[in-house]
């Protein structure tokens, strides 16, 4: 599944989460753990909801070329780092 089909579907799924969870959520009780769980719980939903939100209403094909670059960017970063990291580590093991 690519594209809008998949943000359609994941977006669905985090509503009707979020539809049958809070109703069964104690939000109105003292603080305790039970309660900064269904807040937090809420919040998560919330921003899942608004990021499948953002990529259907927002994303046009230029951001999204430029998200991708820029995680190209990144990956590459990370794995130069990587990769100086495993060299330092065997060049001291090799002297001694």
């Amino acid at each position: 599944m690519r594209g809008k089909a998949r943000h359609i579907m994941y977006l669905a799924v985090a509503l009707a989460m979020l539809f049958y969870g809070v109703p069964k959520l104690d939000l109105t009780g003292p603080w305790n753990a039970v309660t900064i769980f269904g807040v937090v719980w809420t919040l998560f939903a919330l921003l899942v909801i608004a990021a499948h939100l953002n990529a259907l209403l927002w994303m046009n094909e230029q951001r999204k070329k430029e998200l991708d670059r820029i995680k190209r960017m990144k990956r590459n970063t990370w794995e130069r780092r990587l990769q100086q990291a495993v060299d330092r580590g065997s060049n001291r093991r090799a002297r001694g």
